[in-house]
């Protein structure tokens, strides 16, 4: 009698390890579906960084300062969506804001812009790189525009062009 009790034991058994072979490998195919989903929705914020960029380098060619701040803050949002915020490519674009600003003749947050840009330039290369330098170069500008009145200002103006 003990055999067959035996028998439907195994059979138990061997339909419940069955059952989680299939679990474990839907998990692992949903967890590959998000993860692929997950690689295209960065993929897709990459291409809107770079397209909103080019779009907000054009304005900035053509003088429309407003709408090329537009583009740039898009830019910054999908950066912050891919938390590159603190990376080079970052700091190039706080770095064109700041000279929008500037072209708007609004120092405070030009000086602000600049300022992200030389922090996030310093920690991946160093005070000594010729970007840190320049940055705050126009800092200093800024600063001195202020208490000199706005000659040396306006010669820095035509610089950021």
């Amino acid at each position: 009698m003990r055999g067959y009790f035996f028998i439907p034991a195994i059979f138990v058994m061997a339909l419940f390890l069955a059952g989680c072979q299939q679990a474990s490998r839907e998990t692992a195919t949903i967890k590959k579906i998000q993860d692929e989903q997950l690689w295209g929705r960065k993929n897709r914020a990459k291409k809107a960084v770079r397209i909103y960029k080019k779009t907000a380098d054009e304005y900035y060619k053509e003088k429309a300062y407003d709408k090329a701040i537009v583009f740039y803050n898009k830019a910054l949002v999908k950066l912050k969506y891919l938390k590159k915020l603190k990376h080079p490519y970052a700091a190039q674009i706080y770095e064109k804001m700041g000279d929008c600003y500037l072209k708007l003749n609004d120092r405070n947050i030009a000086e602000e812009f600049y300022k992200k840009a030389v922090e996030i330039y310093q920690k991946f290369y160093g005070s000594e790189d010729i970007r840190v330098k320049r940055l705050k170069e126009k800092i200093k500008n800024i600063s001195l525009s202020f208490r000199s009145g706005s000659g040396q200002y306006n010669r820095m103006l035509h610089e950021t062009t």
